[in-house]
């Protein structure tokens, strides 16, 4: 039987062209008739959008659907899409997975090339001409393209900044990526934040582990298949949505670039036709549910209770002054908070708000002198101290309806205020905890949400440690082995928190708002002046070894950007 049902999904796949639609409709029923236990177990790599629901700003998942996906066992183990098939023969199976691992992932645009035969070297004009604020001077060869200035920040690109000027001027003026873009520690973070989102759709009796496990299983087959069956897809991501630009070579999504063993491609053959190694997905698999595994012993999901979370994943953005950035008299510094709780009104009458951030590396190990792991700790917490000013920025252009701003007075831009979701769960959270003292403000509150809300401190959830961190873990933890059954096996540290108080007074949380304020305008007049020079030498690199920088300035021809002769690696 098991021959005669691998034969007709054979059969399909050469009659329809590999028609991943109707392998999807059918290959389940295949192999419910070859072994019930595995397809029902494989449910969730082949999950449609019919088991998600409609909700007010976003899909999610039902506690039926996701529970449908839970599979018993006695230990937790990662069922990528490749074990549907792994109870046919050798041949069979080879066969089948070869059809539809081309079909889920198409071949990348860029080569793989052998020793001998090298990729070209770059020319930063040259990229910079095929920007899209240069294409109009494009066929000039004479004029030297212009180094653009960004048109909005970034926590993110600010601490690059800070670190690299260098990595800035690739990354975020050059557009370019490493290569390649996608890794496995970026993927893993990407689809365990995913995860951590979706939870919290669910009741509180519904957020289990088993559940969480599978929204992340669920994320990671919808990546690793989405849009293979669309050839649009394959197209390289360019400057600029510019589809003619040749040097950026960042795949759409990068998905199918992992887990492939490229030692012994021909030249000839595509980042996705090289050999898919099955084994190291299921180990990055079962790592990224350790992760989860360990989230969940910091925090039960189930008892984080209503209005909490009261914001996933909202962007912020907001205007700083400036006397000539980008020819105007502000900037914009915009991005993504993870996470934003609400603590329930002290005896201030006051709502407290928690900013925090998810974090799949390990916490830092402050193990050296107190200066540097007070230095350490201040640079963990820098961008969060960004989020809190542009969040703290948007609390009061909510409440003005006109904004001061470089001198000059304007009406408030909504862009730049809190968003209407975000103020109905305020509302409602304070009516929900309303006392006779703060009843009287709910109907005024709109305009004093500066005197309603604080900001009440920052936190830092990392989901791993370094084993030998006391801080993060027990004796028995720091000596644990993969043979450790006392130890539950385990293998990598436990999660741990890091906070960081916003100040015990509105002096001391105001003084650290101005402190940050004061350093992101500095960063962004020193990108600002640095651009001014336009000149790819303007932007030096740092030392640290392990920098973006360096692996992107081998591809540039030599003396095209700057390099220290004084640099050993």
């Amino acid at each position: 039987m098991v021959n005669l049902w691998s034969m007709q999904a054979n059969f399909m796949m050469r009659r329809n062209n590999t028609n991943l639609s109707l392998v999807k409709k059918c290959l389940p029923q295949i192999l419910l008739r070859c072994n019930v236990a595995a397809a029902a177990a494989a449910a969730f790599s082949f999950q449609t959008q019919s088991s998600w629901t409609r909700c007010e700003h976003s899909w999610r998942p039902t506690a039926t659907a996701i529970s449908s996906y839970h599979q018993p066992r006695t230990s937790s183990i990662f069922y990528p899409p490749g074990f549907l098939v792994s109870h046919l023969s050798t041949s069979e199976r080879s066969t089948l997975t070869s059809r539809l691992f081309s079909t889920y992932e198409k071949a990348t645009q860029e080569h793989i090339r052998n020793d001998d035969e090298k990729d070209p070297l770059l020319d930063p004009y040259d990229i910079l001409r095929a920007l899209p604020t240069n294409k109009k001077h494009a066929n000039q060869s004479t004029t030297l393209p212009k180094i653009p200035l960004p048109t909005h920040l970034s926590p993110t690109s600010l601490e690059t900044f800070h670190k690299c000027p260098q990595a800035f001027f690739f990354q975020y003026i050059l557009k370019l990526t490493r290569d390649p873009p996608m890794t496995p520690h970026l993927a893993r973070g990407i689809v365990c934040h995913t995860a951590l989102e979706e939870v919290f759709e669910l009741s509180p009796s519904d957020r289990s582990l088993a559940n969480l496990e599978n929204l992340f299983r669920r994320e990671w087959s919808r990546l690793r298949g989405s849009n293979r069956d669309d050839e649009d897809e394959n197209a390289l991501d360019v400057v600029g949505d510019d589809k003619d630009n040749k040097w950026n070579t960042k795949e759409k999504d990068g998905y199918a670039t992992l887990f492939r063993e490229d030692d012994h491609v021909d030249s000839t053959k595509t980042a996705s036709s090289a050999s898919y190694n099955l084994n190291a997905e299921i180990d990055w698999g079962k790592s990224s549910l350790d992760l989860l595994r360990n989230y969940y012993e910091l925090e039960d999901p189930k008892t984080v209770k209503n209005p909490n979370p009261l914001m996933r994943e909202m962007w912020v953005q907001a205007r700083f002054p400036s006397d000539d950035y980008n020819d105007g008299d502000e900037f914009v510094v915009r991005g993504k908070i993870d996470r934003i709780d609400i603590i329930q009104p002290s005896p201030s009458d006051k709502l407290h708000l928690d900013i925090i951030d998810y974090k799949t590396g390990k916490k830092p190990h402050f193990k050296y002198s107190p200066k540097v792991n007070e230095r350490i700790a201040s640079e963990q917490f820098w961008k969060m101290k960004v989020y809190a000013l542009i969040l703290w920025k948007m609390i009061h252009q909510t409440d003005d309806k006109t904004t001061t701003l470089g001198g000059k007075t304007a009406k408030t831009d909504s862009r730049f205020g809190m968003s209407w979701m975000l103020q109905q769960r305020l509302k409602q959270a304070l009516t929900a905890s309303s006392t006779a003292a703060t009843a009287t403000k709910t109907n005024g509150m709109e305009k004093d949400w500066s005197r309603t809300l604080e900001l009440n401190s920052l936190r830092l959830m990392y989901f791993t440690s370094h084993l030998d961190d006391a801080s993060a873990n027990n004796e028995s933890t720091m000596n644990a082995t993969d043979d450790d059954d006392d130890a539950g096996s385990r293998t990598i540290g436990k999660a741990h928190y890091l906070d960081f108080s916003m100040g015990s007074s509105p002096i001391e949380f105001q003084s650290i708002l101005d402190e940050t304020e004061l350093e992101v305008r500095t960063i962004a007049s020193d990108i600002k002046r640095l651009v001014d020079m336009q000149s790819p030498h303007a932007f030096e690199h740092c030392d640290w070894r392990y920098c973006s920088c360096h692996e992107l300035r081998k591809k540039f021809k030599p003396g095209s950007v700057f390099q220290s002769p004084e640099l050993d690696f």
